[in-house]
């Protein structure tokens, strides 16, 4: 049971960091403008969010192996959409049908992890939950030599004959899980949360248009159409009982300077890292197997410094580590605008790949140092609120996400050429997270009896 839900998990996982480095490949392929094809990162984290938001609820009602498979199975047939897609709005609902699919596998699989292995939960569920990272490490470094050696369609296809696998050993391998009395599922508000993000995106993406630029109209009113869906969903989450986010813990500064925070991180550890494999490919002349050895490393130093913040967290607290994280991937993006194709320190010379190596590896261990703190921050003062806490800041940091691509792609596609918008768009999303700092004093701290 647990290297079936293992291997599925896995697969979803790999899937995004397969696509970054396949995206300057679809692009030619597809002859799709640059401003369009933020959405294939996009629409997939739209799809994901609001699965997340309504798949536990609906493993309760109707079990957790059905919802595992639904997910899975749509999952399947999305890649297959993808893999074909003969034009880019095809392959971007593929995406989003493989966000929604792939979205219901965490919360499912963590239900039958959790009831089969009952006796050993806390072991079982840490080993599932530590493919989320090991997916990240090897999903861009098997994704490009997949696109070297086959081209980017077969970074999807590759999915299809493993879930054929997968479907057919579900209800044979896989226990029915338990079904928990009914609550009210909010699918207005997921639905509103997805309409008012894509609104948003899809006026940036206005913005991004080149020669004759933007229609102002558009920009106007799908930026009014994101507001009023962003009213109508706050609207909807403080009538509903069981509403998709809980929207209420934001009346608390601390929290909300929490969520703001886990916002602008995911802006650039989601949202502007996932365009860096462009911009190596564009930049750099590298390939896609290079790009994604480059992009590996990342992930896996973003391991091994959250498991060392987390050992050390009782004696730095919540504050410092989020400081030192902050500024090290400022100054990582800071070193990516430049541009460098070289270094030369004295007799030393350091080419392009080992430079961007360090740079990449800076990162990835900033990011590892900000993650136990600003993921605890506030459970400490809400415990019997940490679910909420839980679910309200990974979606505000999957939703700065979505916005970092976007912003990223509107610079790109408005820059003199690909590269000097993207480094304009580093310094920008680098001077965020320095303002961040501001915010430190804000989030709640340790306590000192803990």
């Amino acid at each position: 049971m647990f290297g079936l839900l293992s291997v599925s998990l896995l697969v979803y996982v790999m899937q995004f960091g397969m696509v970054s480095v396949a995206l300057e490949d679809l692009i030619d392929d597809l002859d799709a403008p640059l401003r369009w094809s933020g959405w294939v990162l996009t629409i997939f984290m739209i799809g994901q969010v609001v699965a997340l938001s309504v798949s536990g609820r609906l493993s309760d009602r109707f079990g957790p192996r059905n919802v595992f498979a639904l997910g899975f199975g749509l999952f399947a047939v999305a890649s297959l959409i993808c893999g074909a897609a003969p034009s880019l709005p095809v392959l971007v609902l593929g995406r989003f049908l493989q966000g929604l699919g792939g979205g219901a596998l965490m919360p499912s699989g963590m239900a039958m992890v959790a009831e089969g292995f009952a006796e050993n939960r806390a072991r079982a569920v840490g080993l599932y939950s530590s493919i989320l990272p090991f997916g990240a490490v090897i999903g861009p470094t098997i994704g490009g030599v997949i696109v070297d050696l086959a081209g980017w369609r077969w970074t999807f296809l590759m999915n299809v004959p493993l879930a054929l696998l997968v479907m057919c050993s579900v209800f044979l391998i896989l226990p029915r899980g338990l079904r928990k009395p009914p609550q009210s599922i909010d699918f207005g508000g997921a639905v509103l949360l997805a309409l008012a993000v894509a609104s948003l995106i899809f006026t940036l993406t206005e913005l991004g248009r080149g020669d004759p630029g933007p229609d102002m109209r558009l920009v106007g009113g799908s930026l009014g159409l994101s507001i009023a869906f962003w009213g109508l969903f706050a609207l909807q989450e403080r009538r509903v009982p069981t509403p998709a986010l809980d929207l209420a813990l934001l009346a608390r500064k601390d929290i909300l300077a929490s969520n703001v925070t886990a916002f602008i991180v995911g802006m650039a550890w989601i949202g502007v890292f996932s365009l860096v494999p462009l911009y190596l490919q564009e930049v750099y002349d590298m390939s896609a197997s290079a790009t994604g050895a480059l992009m590996a490393p990342r992930a896996a130093a973003m391991v091994g410094f959250s498991l060392l913040a987390a050992l050390v967290l009782n004696h730095t607290g919540y504050h410092r580590p989020v400081v030192v994280g902050l500024l090290g991937m400022a100054s990582a993006l800071g070193l990516l605008a430049l541009g460098v194709e070289q270094l030369n320190v004295g007799p030393l010379h350091v080419n392009s790949f080992w430079w961007l190596l360090l740079v990449i590896l800076l990162a990835g261990a900033a990011r590892g140092v900000t993650n136990p703190a600003l993921n605890n921050a506030g459970m400490d003062a809400l415990p019997d609120r940490i679910a909420s806490i839980a679910g309200l800041r990974a979606t505000f940091q999957s939703f700065g996400g979505t916005v970092g691509i976007s912003l990223m792609v509107l610079l790109a596609s408005r820059g003199s050429d690909l590269g000097s918008g993207m480094q304009l768009g580093f310094l920008l999303d680098g001077g965020i997270l320095v303002a961040a700092l501001l915010l430190v004093p804000l989030i709640p701290e340790l306590p000192t009896d803990s």
